[in-house]
């Protein structure tokens, strides 16, 4: 199963709603959710930004697994790196 999937179960699971409920929200039957389910196919743009909303996420968590809180404290860290760097070269 796509990890886009898995992501979805779990804030599924993590707000208490059915996968009945999240197609109700974004206008699709609950059929051709688990259509795109089973056969592991990922949904329009369009949808994945419905999805993403319905279950208070990104599409980015939803396709990555990884949020843009990471990516700032990624470049944070490699800010801090760099710093750490620069002194000792200083230092030289």
């Amino acid at each position: 199963m796509l990890n886009f999937w898995i992501r979805v179960r779990d804030r599924l699971d993590y707000l208490g709603f059915s996968q009945k409920e999240l197609a109700e929200q974004i206008h699709e039957s609950y059929n051709t959710l688990q259509s795109w389910i089973s056969k592991d196919r990922l949904p329009n743009a369009e949808q994945a930004v419905k999805i993403a909303a319905t279950l208070q996420t990104s599409v980015e968590f939803l396709v990555t697994g990884k949020t843009a809180r990471s990516r700032v404290v990624h470049a944070k860290t490699i800010q801090l790196l760099e710093a750490a760097l620069k002194t000792l070269k200083d230092e030289r």
